[in-house]
């Protein structure tokens, strides 16, 4: 108790360099909190734009589809297969889904295009696509009705109810060919995304595939996405077909989780990297302090005190630098994080103007929203404690090895 009592008045001694030393601590701090919340908000939505879009928490597909993506890799029997889950999960939605490509032809202009087979009223509950109409309406009871991107229009040179002619291969030799009425002209504000995407009903994308029961994913979406990690092996019970292969989003979409990762990755190195400098700032301050000190541990060391319980003192400014920093850093990460958590950030004028950017293939609204990430802040806030710890190790080494007539000649 003597020891703390100590260190804090010698903190308190020079008081401008000490209040000099906490805010650079506590404005790094401060910037990191803000970096990882906002990130971890951006991971947010890019999870949720990509599994409402293309996954879901949990993915059921045939074998093999997740690495060769082929349209004619089916789930058979995929209402049965719905019902199942629906029965265990019935807060849940599930969402069939069926991806193939072909051409759709116009009276004046044909384009390729990538055709998704939906279930309308289980995707209005899961993404927000219907929100992106500019003209119409979304997918109604008509089976014809087909929803395309306003770079797609144009490249067909149609409008609402024009009519559009699908053409493609099943996987046999065979071309199916299908008739469809434009319903609805969506814009993202992607060009790949508004020239090349076509929503159908999943019933129209089954015909094309040579009808049947049949879907290449059934999906399904929970409140919690934390939940998917218990759902899956429950479904693999209840499924318990071999040629049926059961997913977390994760596995189902690797290449997102693995951009997060190196992302997230590369952020931890570049705010450890502020964290060293910040700690070499404090290295420096306590070197001066145990410098200008030196005759005073001399007297310490002459009337008794022994070189560890200096050093000792020493690592003990340490650590009080470091967490009356770190609060400081806390409370600022708060306040410049409560902004971005509750009002978002807009990237809109870098992007154009637009309301929505692509990010790593996936579409996301140009307002990035902040989510507070507790555990990495409270990894932050302990590292700026350690890492002022850690600078002042030298110090305090430094003056256990005075002797007391060294250091008392000291100037």
């Amino acid at each position: 108790m003597k020891l703390f009592t100590i260190a804090l008045r010698n903190l308190h001694r020079n008081t401008r360099r000490t209040a000099l030393t906490l805010a650079a601590i506590g404005f790094g701090l401060a910037m990191m909190i803000f970096t990882v919340n906002l990130q971890h908000g951006s991971y947010q939505m890019m999870i949720e734009s990509a599994v409402s879009t293309m996954a879901g928490h949990v993915v059921v597909q045939a074998q093999g589809y997740q690495d060769d993506k082929e349209p004619t890799q089916l789930v058979r029997d995929a209402s049965a297969v719905a019902a199942t889950m629906a029965a265990e999960y019935p807060d849940a939605v599930v969402a069939p889904r069926i991806f193939t490509g072909g051409l759709l032809m116009s009276a004046n202009s044909s384009v390729g295009v990538a055709l998704t087979g939906l279930d309308a009223a289980a995707e209005l509950r899961v993404q927000d696509l219907h929100e992106k109409l500019v003209e119409g309406s979304w997918l109604g009871d008509d089976g014809r009705e087909i929803i395309v991107g306003v770079d797609m229009a144009e490249t067909l040179d149609v409008g609402l109810g024009d009519k559009l002619v699908y053409m493609g291969q099943n996987g046999t030799d065979e071309v199916q060919s299908r008739l469809f009425r434009v319903c609805g002209v969506f814009r993202t504000g992607s060009a790949q995304f508004d020239g090349r995407m076509a929503f159908a009903h999943l019933g129209a994308a089954q015909e094309i595939m040579g009808g049947g029961d049949v879907a290449n994913m059934v999906t399904l979406h929970l409140d919690d996405p934390d939940d998917a990690f218990e759902a899956v092996p429950r479904l693999e019970a209840l499924l318990s077909r071999p040629e049926l292969d059961v997913r977390h989003w994760k596995d189902a979409l690797p290449e997102l989780f693995a951009i997060i990762q190196v992302d997230r990755g590369s952020g931890d190195v570049m705010l450890a990297i502020i964290g060293l400098i910040v700690a070499f700032g404090v290295l420096n301050t306590m070197m001066m302090s145990v410098l200008e000190r030196t005759r005073e541990f001399g007297v310490m060391l002459s009337v008794g005190m022994k070189p560890r319980q200096i050093a000792w003192l020493v690592l003990l400014e340490g650590l009080l630098l470091g967490l009356l920093g770190a609060m400081v850093g806390l409370l600022l990460g708060f306040a410049f994080s409560w902004p971005i958590v509750h009002y978002g950030l807009d990237y809109g004028a870098m992007m154009g103007g637009g309301d929505t950017m692509e990010s790593g293939g996936i579409l996301m609204d140009t307002v990035v929203h902040g989510v507070w990430d507790p555990v990495r802040m409270a990894i932050y806030f302990t590292g700026a404690v350690v890492f002022c710890i850690c600078a002042a190790i030298y110090p305090a080494w430094t003056i256990s090895k005075l002797r007391p007539v060294q250091a008392l000649r000291h100037h």
